[in-house]
């Protein structure tokens, strides 16, 4: 069977609250050693662009559309390095002053949107920041069918079982992930990865008392390379969709899969 090769990389860095410049240099960086080291997809943590931790006035201030200089600065910058990237921001709606989203945008190494993800479940006090997304999507790139979430999304079992169900190989998970949740952080991962024979990959970011250990985990559970818990870092993990198929031909999970248990309405809604 032909290898299907992927290059990940991660980019793990501590927000600057507030401050979009400082952000947007630590990512560009990153981008750049990344298009070095030949990565095909990399992916920054939740709201890396602005920050997470912010007042809801704050994150108005620094919204942005998803055609706003923010992206249009990632769709150039991913054209010119000829390299995929994920990326959180808080999104402005472009009809509605003052709603937001938590969103995700991908953008592909010819500089077009694939996707903009916006967070489906909301944690905490982002309710009363965010409007929550409706869509659960999945993208066909030339890699392999990719998913796409938003950290507490990861904490239902469902999103990434919906995903599976379209077909998804590979999940990527940006989040903002605080130390005494930290052990659910790699309980998620492995988790979603094992229950649905695929490839899971959770930015974080660092400091903040947040726990880092970025990651990528392999169809069958086991970590394939993981980040520092506290240090900032680009992490690169190379792997083969080939080892979805290799694990759901020994672990029948999908096979038995009961339609009737789960409703499949739900697939087509998100």
């Amino acid at each position: 069977m032909k290898e299907r090769k992927m290059r990940i990389g991660i980019g793990q860095f501590e927000q600057t609250h507030g401050d979009t410049d400082a952000n947007t240099k630590k990512m560009l960086e990153m981008i750049e050693e990344a298009a070095k080291e030949d990565v095909d997809i990399i992916i920054f943590p939740e709201l890396a662009y602005s920050g997470y931790d912010l007042p809801s006035e704050d994150l108005q201030r620094l919204a942005e559309p998803v055609d706003g200089p923010f992206v249009q600065l990632l769709r150039n910058k991913a054209k010119e390095l000829r390299i995929h990237i994920m990326a959180g921001y808080p999104e402005a709606d472009e009809l509605i002053p003052g709603r937001m989203y938590n969103s995700l945008v991908f953008v592909d190494d010819e500089g077009n949107v694939l996707e903009n993800m916006r967070k489906v479940f909301a944690w905490g006090q982002e309710k009363l920041k965010f409007r929550e997304g409706n869509r659960l999507p999945v993208v066909d790139t030339k890699f392999g069918k990719v998913g796409l979430l938003i950290c507490y999304d990861m904490e239902h079992p469902e999103p990434a079982r919906i995903e599976a169900l379209k077909g998804a190989e590979i999940i990527f998970n940006s989040s903002f992930w605080s130390v005494p949740a930290e052990r659910r952080w790699h309980v998620d991962l492995a988790g979603n990865a094992l229950f649905n024979l695929l490839f899971m990959v959770g930015a974080n970011a660092v400091g903040d008392n947040l726990c880092g250990s970025s990651m990528v985990v392999g169809p069958d559970g086991e970590v394939v390379k993981m980040a520092s818990r506290t240090e900032e870092e680009l992490l690169i993990a190379d792997i083969d969709l080939n080892r979805v198929l290799e694990m759901r031909s020994k672990i029948p999970y999908l096979n038995d899969f009961k339609d009737e248990l789960f409703s499949m309405e739900a697939v087509e809604k998100f």
